[in-house]
């Protein structure tokens, strides 16, 4: 069962990142409607461009969980594990990225793309044949897989104020406006200087 999950674990990065791809324009091809908001990136923030990782990796365990049949509670808790380092480093590095000027800029955020989903799914390989015991850990896990589920689809309309929420070309937070002054929004940056 080790090379058949390193062998899914290895597939998992590139449907991870096919359907990131995808759900980072579905917004636009839905022309807007509840589909694309639930699930696409609605702006440029560090949370929509999370978020189009975060499903897809979820989507793919679950993938995994019905091909290869592992020990369910030890193989949620790993998931889940994997899932919450994800997310959390996912989001720090673009935090430090864009305090050192990268703001927004393509390469930087994929590599950092790149080395959380591959060091999450490696966490989750290691975790699920380790020796320890996580399957105490299955009821704490299912807690915040659905804790997760509820940030996953509460965050987009209804964001904080928060800089990881931030659109990174308008300043805005949330679903951006369909018809939206982008050059009112270019002054006020001018003027704010």
């Amino acid at each position: 069962m080790k090379k058949s999950m390193m062998k899914l674990e290895i597939g998992g990065i590139f449907f991870i990142f096919i359907l990131s791809v995808f759900m980072q324009n579905l917004h636009s091809l839905c022309n807007r409607e509840l589909i694309g908001v639930l699930f696409g990136a609605v702006n440029d923030s560090i949370w929509e461009t999370a978020k189009t990782l975060l499903l897809p990796y979820a989507l793919w365990s679950m993938i995994e969980l019905l091909c290869l049949r592992p020990p369910f509670r030890k193989f949620v808790t790993a998931k889940v594990i994997s899932l919450y380092y994800l997310g959390i480093s996912y989001i720090l590095l673009c935090i430090v990225l864009s305090f050192f000027g990268s703001n927004g800029d393509f390469m930087p955020e994929f590599v950092s793309a790149v080395f959380c989903v591959c060091t999450a799914l490696f966490l989750s390989y290691k975790l699920l044949f380790s020796k320890l015991s996580l399957e105490q850990l299955f009821l704490p896990s299912f807690f915040m897989f659905l804790l997760f589920a509820a940030l996953y689809f509460s965050l987009t309309p209804f964001p904080p104020n928060v800089y990881i929420f931030e659109d990174r070309s308008t300043g805005l937070y949330g679903i951006i406006p369909e018809h939206i002054d982008a050059g009112a929004i270019a002054l006020d940056a001018i003027y704010f200087l």
